[in-house]
């Protein structure tokens, strides 16, 4: 069946379709109740939501059988991935839109790839060069297009 030998490349792409929905509903709702405060809801829930599965599969509202090294990186994942960094991604989403923010979003490998040879001296094959830079110059494209507001058409 083609779904059993796809099925890693269907998830994929259901996972972009549900990016693409929670991008739109959290413009909506940031330009509706403010970035800020999405975020910091969202955060509740979640972090209810998480108390409470965590509390039926291991039996705590929360990992208190982690030691404090591990409880200080995820102190620090959640404050800058999740407070700082989200933060910054729902203000985007509130001033330039979902599409602008996503496809900006799209950076993260091509900046991942440069720290990595910053700092662990990974290397990139000429293909993998020629990639980024092609990923680099499209976002560039699209990002200095200017929206007609009036038409909805799109100049250089």
């Amino acid at each position: 069946m083609i779904f059993d030998a796809h099925r890693g490349e269907f998830y994929a792409l259901f996972a972009a379709l549900l990016w693409v929905f929670g991008a739109m509903l959290f413009e909506f709702l940031g330009k509706k109740n403010g970035a800020t405060t999405v975020n910091f809801l969202r955060l509740l829930l979640g972090f209810i939501f998480l108390s409470i599965f965590t509390f039926f599969s291991r039996g705590f509202l929360l990992p208190l059988d982690a030691d404090l090294h591990s409880w200080l990186w995820l102190l620090l994942s959640g404050i800058v991935g999740f407070a700082i960094g989200d933060l910054f991604l729902f203000k985007s989403l509130v001033m330039l839109g979902a599409r602008i923010s996503m496809l900006i979003m799209t950076l993260a490998p091509p900046i991942a790839a440069i720290f990595g040879w910053l700092i662990l001296g990974e290397t990139l094959s000429p293909y993998q060069f020629i990639g980024m830079v092609v990923t680099l110059f499209g976002i560039a494209v699209v990002i200095l297009q200017k929206e007609d507001k009036n038409s909805g058409n799109i100049t250089k």
